[in-house]
């Protein structure tokens, strides 16, 4: 039996259904904002509401998290508090499609909750619609920590406002200054010592470092194993985007950055076309890992974690013990970004504050707008936001000095992130954290090695990245995928193929004129609109 062909006009009447009404819904929902709240309402103060309300949230849970939603001691407390009992409907597994038959059908949630259970695309197509409602109104009213936070930053206001103005989801905030830094690049210290030589500063030097790493058995496992240099291309934190701002221009994974207020493509620089052909003669002498440029991050890790002693001369990475453990991270140290011939020495900046534009959205199902704002409003509050992402007081940490936080020692057996996540919704979760509430936060040893790192490389950073989550037009969007999937697959490829095989000057101008052909203006234009309409956002 052909269920979806029985499903889908049930479900093409249910969608049309559900816009006619989410529009009825919409108006509805505008009136309720400014109506007078029920009499169960406190507008003020805990609990919210003086008779138990159950209201019905959607969250894509994280994998981290073991328990359910109910028996997590911060969904407990904060039901204590605020006298609000939450049906969560939580899921791991087919996350995605639940979602979209919810929509599908009109059968919604009150609100769906957490960084991820919704994307920019849902937020802007169901906001559009109807379904999800507009919140600027419910902020203003309800939510003083939330209003405090877009007033205060103008520039996460900017990521969740629409194209069309208005607000449909709440944000997931971090801030935290080792955001700012991508791909670290470390060096076999114990190699560099046994052969007499010193950390490399100049892309010369690195390579003639490589060319000794290449030959000896300098792990002496009797092995010609040792790799030279390896990484995971295009990724941004085991990737080499750095490498690109030896000789003049830093790269990232859509090749798009913004100088001076104009957009621009990397792929079609000189500077591009100079790093290729370096790393075209890298790759000529062997002294690439010859899987670069096809291995996910378990391979490039399991080379890594070897047991048989460090097989990488050189590798990138967040921190040295996630690509190649604890053990063999004791041979390795950072470098400073390279010196390119040209004398230059640039890297990435990125965004210190990392937003998510979903975080909390109310659909046109609920009949309980006040309440339900005031409740997101409560985990805003600074306390409540630390220990909904970080764990609750008491499990995860201590209090000291009265606004003070230390963690509590991770119990034997369990990995940081398991006891995190073990009170906690964690990554799955809804909340601000601020730079000034992270200086009130004894810092995780992982957290402090990268601060470390971005001692090193701060001098050398520089901001090209466009602003993260500009929101594009429903419009622009479809657009985009359309140009980005022939222009991205053609430059992936080149890139890859001019590495291995070289020859990238008699081949660079036919390369230019196929991305002309592929709509490569058209491509940078949407980019350009959209960001010149997110720095008009007041």
């Amino acid at each position: 039996m052909n269920v979806k062909g029985i499903l889908r006009p049930a479900l093409l009447l249910a969608v049309t259904m559900g816009v006619i009404l989410s529009g009825c819904s919409k108006t509805s929902s505008s009136d309720e904002q400014t109506a007078q709240p029920t009499s169960n309402f406190n507008l003020t103060g805990y609990p919210i509401v003086k008779d138990k309300l159950t209201l019905k949230f959607v969250i894509s849970k994280a994998n981290q998290q073991k328990k359910n939603m109910d028996q997590l001691k911060v969904v407990q407390d904060m039901e204590a508090q605020t006298n609000i009992h939450i049906d969560w409907d939580a899921s791991e597994q087919g996350y995605e499609e639940k979602k979209n038959l919810m929509f599908a059908s009109g059968d919604l949630p009150d609100a769906f909750f957490g960084g991820s259970s919704l994307t920019d695309a849902d937020i802007l197509k169901y906001g559009t619609q109807g379904l999800l409602i507009p919140l600027e109104k419910l902020i203003d009213q309800y939510a003083p920590n939330i209003k405090k936070l877009l007033e205060e930053n103008p520039d996460i206001k900017k990521v969740v406002t629409a194209p069309d103005g208005h607000i449909y989801s709440i944000p997931n905030v971090i801030t935290e200054g080792a955001n700012e830094l991508g791909e670290v690049y470390f060096i076999n210290k114990t190699w560099l010592d046994k052969l007499g030589r010193s950390v490399p500063t100049t892309t010369a030097e690195f390579e003639q470092v490589l060319k000794a790493f290449k030959d000896q058995d300098l792990n002496g496992n009797g092995k010609k194993d040792e790799i030279p240099f390896s990484f995971s291309n295009g990724n941004t934190l085991n990737g080499i985007f750095g490498l690109f701002g030896s000789f003049g221009l830093p790269d990232n994974s859509s090749h798009v950055m913004v100088q001076d207020g104009k957009v621009s493509y990397t792929a079609i620089t000189p500077e591009f076309k100079e790093t290729i052909k370096y790393l075209n003669t890298l790759y000529k002498e062997g002294l690439i890992d010859p899987e670069a440029y096809t291995q996910d991050r378990n391979l490039y890790f399991a080379k890594g974690h070897s047991t048989g002693g460090p097989i990488l001369g050189a590798f990138t990475g967040y921190n040295a013990e996630n690509v190649v453990g604890s053990e063999n991270a004791k041979n390795y140290v950072p470098t400073k970004p390279l010196k390119g011939p040209q004398g230059q020495q640039i890297v990435n900046m990125y965004e210190t504050l990392a937003v998510s534009k979903s975080g909390f959205a109310l659909t046109s199902a609920n009949k309980h707008l006040e309440e339900s704002m005031r409740w997101i409003d409560t985990i805003y509050e600074e306390r409540h936001s630390i220990e909904w992402e970080l764990g609750p007081v008491g499990v995860n940490f201590k209090e000291t000095n009265g606004d003070k936080y230390d963690f509590l020692p991770t119990p034997e057996g369990m990995s940081y992130d398991d006891f995190r996540c073990s009170e906690s919704p964690c990554y799955g979760g809804t909340v601000a954290i601020l730079g000034d509430t992270y200086k009130k936060i004894e810092l995780s040893s992982k957290i402090k090695t990268r601060l470390e790192y971005l001692d090193i490389y701060q001098p050398f950073m520089k901001k090209f990245t466009l602003p993260a989550g500009m929101f594009f037009t429903v419009e622009d969007s479809d657009r985009l995928n359309v140009l980005s999937t022939d222009i991205s697959t053609f430059v992936k490829k080149k890139q890859a193929q001019w590495v291995i095989d070289g020859n990238i000057d008699a081949e660079w101008d036919g390369y230019l004129a196929q991305l002309k052909k592929s709509g490569l203006e058209e491509f940078l234009q949407i980019y350009q609109n959209t960001y010149d309409r997110f720095q008009s956002i007041k």
